[in-house]
């Protein structure tokens, strides 16, 4: 197979996305990324570091977009009001990219992009969680709830293991009330 000139570290993380949404992380592989786009496997590691590689370089673009939809969405209201946003800017992208988004959140170790991405994304949340009073182990449990919550109702509605007869939007809604209900009382409406 002859390569292809000019192939970006982009282009691979395009391609992993694309891949990813297709098959989902167990169809993710250096040598199906490579097929994609006309390339030899090891042509890959001019751009990532195999295949842990390019899952953190997923990982960092996925939580780019999650910082930006959810500072867009936190943008210009506060409160309960800045909660729903966010939990529905989780919601959308869990739901449009179940893998995506799982693989964007987990603990950093010592990679310093990473952890700063981590951090980047949770700031409208920590931000608008402190102006309500929610502090500390609160803050912590409540934003283990948001992920919980929405990374399994996305998982359980992409597969269609929502059988019901019920539309899945009324359950969306439902969860992101029950989240800011489980806002600690003492917060402030």
């Amino acid at each position: 197979m002859a390569a292809r000139v000019g192939i970006s570290r982009q282009d691979v993380v395009e391609a992993g996305v694309s891949l990813l949404a297709e098959t989902g992380p167990e169809g993710l592989s250096l040598s199906a990324v490579a097929r994609r786009l006309g390339i030899r496997t090891q042509s890959l590691y001019a751009h990532v570091d195999g295949l842990d590689g390019l899952r953190r370089s997923l990982a960092v673009l996925g939580l780019g977009r999650l910082c930006d939809d959810v500072t867009a969405a936190a943008l210009g209201v506060d409160g309960r009001t800045a909660i729903d946003r966010i939990i529905r800017a989780h919601l959308a992208l869990a739901t449009s990219s179940p893998d995506l988004y799982d693989l964007s959140i987990h603990p950093p170790g010592d990679d310093p992009e990473l952890t700063a991405a981590v951090a980047d994304a949770g700031v409208p949340l920590s931000t608008v969680l402190t102006c309500l009073h929610v502090l500390d182990d609160d803050a912590v449990h409540w934003t283990r709830l948001l992920l919980a919550s929405v990374s399994g109702y996305a998982r359980l509605c992409g597969s269609g293991r929502f059988a019901l007869p019920v539309d899945d939007e009324g359950t969306a809604e439902r969860l992101v009330e029950m989240l800011v209900a489980a806002l600690p009382t003492a917060v402030p409406s």
